[in-house]
């Protein structure tokens, strides 16, 4: 229904049960990055969003972009506020790299 109303990419964040997305055509799901210390969800949905766009910017396609955007919510809950912890690309793909076997990108349809 959510696709009806508003065109393009949508992203619903639902916490610790991650976000779905969708573009229009297709339904993502994507978990969380899980952190060592959470203190302050305060920009959490913001690096989230940032990174997402910053990385479909740079050519990246949804599910990859999607990869990397709870990699920087991550850092950013450990600190508090909603700057501190922001990371570079360079450490969100060294991050990605080190991700567990279950953190993936799944299409639900």
């Amino acid at each position: 229904k959510i696709d009806e109303l508003t065109p393009g990419i949508v992203a619903v964040t639902d916490g610790e049960k991650g976000v779905t997305v969708s573009d229009g055509k297709n339904l993502y799901k994507a978990g969380v990055f899980k952190e060592k210390q959470l203190l302050d969800r305060t920009g959490a949905g913001d690096s989230f969003s940032s990174t997402v766009t910053a990385m479909l910017a740079l050519g990246m396609t949804l599910p990859e972009a999607l990869a990397r955007g709870p990699i920087n919510s991550m850092s950013v809950v450990q600190y508090i506020g909603a700057q501190e912890g922001l990371l570079s690309r360079e450490k969100i793909e060294e991050l990605l790299t080190q991700a567990p076997t279950d953190y993936k990108i799944s299409t639900i349809k």
